[in-house]
């Protein structure tokens, strides 16, 4: 099973990886999405309202970003520590 997986993500010329497509792909219907949804003025007022929503503000904020460093710090002492 893991073979046809590596087979599908990787072409057999020199192990070149198709993954770059699926990200070019992804990144364009995220573009496309967004000029849809900021196309019409109700429907950009309610994205705009919802990123609004969800966006962090005060404290919140403040922790979010220990954590994010705290997590980072812990991901390069990880590689550092495992390292050979």
């Amino acid at each position: 099973m893991q073979g046809l997986v590596a087979s599908t993500v990787y072409s057999s010329k020199g192990g070149t990886m198709r993954m770059n497509y699926v990200i070019i792909g992804l990144a364009t219907l995220l573009v496309v999405i967004g000029l849809y949804m900021s196309s019409d003025p109700q429907q950009a007022e309610r994205l705009s309202q919802m990123y609004r929503d969800v966006a962090l503000t005060g404290q919140a904020r403040d922790i979010a970003l220990f954590a994010a460093a705290i997590v980072i710090g812990g991901f390069i002492l990880y590689l550092t520590v495992t390292r050979r």
